[in-house]
């Protein structure tokens, strides 16, 4: 059932960008190509599975779904398939990062026209950029398209935010998010006591507990892509301040699945292998990665299923693709 309360109408922004943000894979074909009706099926049964407006946000054409791999046109299609799909049901963020300023605007004007509630925006990359850089840059997102701006903070690729940074980023009219991590837990609790007035923090630092009790308003997620009522009742919960059932519902399934995919990336690069292996296993049609990115080896297929079996993963409702 669609929203009463546009999902994108920055006034009431605390409303509903909350819960479970989901970092969402790009289906492909055998061929590489986008598969757009896999893409379709799998918004909606994310959305029928609890990601609706209040209880998550889907984000698409980001890390997770393979931006980096993306041409500009496949990443516009993207995002306009997804609001088609999500039928007003769900906020959709998109990622906008890009190593031409003429893209990320272009990205973020065309995120405007289709409806696309946030989109995010990291510092530049390749060149190390400077504090008066990357605030230069987001003024001039904000000059050109009055779509809300989440800051990304990608700290693992050499630039980090200083508070005074981010401050002057929150002045911006636009930007009203921060997709939040740090390599210092000090500094992490540090900037969302420093922020959480100011912006609506989003923890990408998996600190559930942390991050919630000190004001953070939803969290990173990969899991609702093949089981979104997992990611739900963390969310809710969390909600609840029940700490220590938290931590039990972690250690179900989300600790050592994080610690399955951390032996992937070992052998390959990329969100898409482990997460796109997992949504095979519970018969989401997803495709292979693209290169040079590759499947997990059997071994690890074998271990996986395993797991998901011990932790009761469901099947879902879509017909199976064949994984390669």
């Amino acid at each position: 059932m669609a929203t009463d309360t546009p999902v994108r109408d920055p006034q009431t922004i605390r409303d509903w960008m909350c819960g479970p943000i989901v970092a969402t894979a790009t289906p492909f074909k055998e061929d590489y190509e986008l598969d757009l009706d896999a893409l379709q099926g799998h918004i909606r049964f994310m959305i029928e599975g609890g990601v609706q407006t209040g209880d998550g946000v889907l984000l698409v054409a980001a890390a997770a779904g393979e931006h980096p791999t993306l041409n500009v046109e496949e990443r516009k299609t993207i995002m306009d398939l997804a609001v088609e799909a999500a039928r007003g049901q769900v906020p959709i963020a998109a990622s906008i990062q890009h190593t031409d300023w003429r893209v990320i605007e272009d990205l973020a004007k065309h995120a405007e026209k289709v409806g696309v509630s946030v989109v995010q925006l990291a510092p530049p990359y390749y060149y190390r950029a400077t504090e008066s850089d990357v605030l230069r840059l987001f003024e001039m997102v904000a000059s050109c398209s009055d779509v809300t701006i989440m800051i990304y903070h990608t700290w693992w690729h050499g630039f980090h935010f200083s508070v005074d940074l981010l401050q002057k980023l929150a002045e911006i009219e636009t930007v009203r998010v921060l997709k939040w991590s740090s390599p210092n837990q000090k500094a992490f609790c540090k900037g969302i006591l420093a922020l959480k007035d100011n912006l609506i923090i989003v923890d990408n630092s998996g600190q559930y507990v942390t991050s919630h009790s000190l004001g953070c308003s939803g969290f990173i997620t990969h899991i609702s892509n093949f089981w979104p009522s997992y990611a739900r009742k963390l969310w809710h919960l969390l909600e609840d301040q029940d700490y220590p059932a938290v931590n039990e519902h972690l250690g179900a399934f989300n600790w050592p699945w994080s610690d399955w995919c951390a032996k992937v990336m070992t052998l390959t690069c990329g969100e898409g292998p482990f997460i796109k292996a997992t949504m095979e296993e519970v018969g989401l049609q997803a495709g292979p990665p693209r290169p040079p990115c590759v499947y997990p080896p059997d071994h690890l297929r074998d271990e996986l299923r395993v797991l998901m079996r011990q932790a009761g993963v469901p099947k879902a409702a879509i017909p199976a693709h064949s994984a390669p």
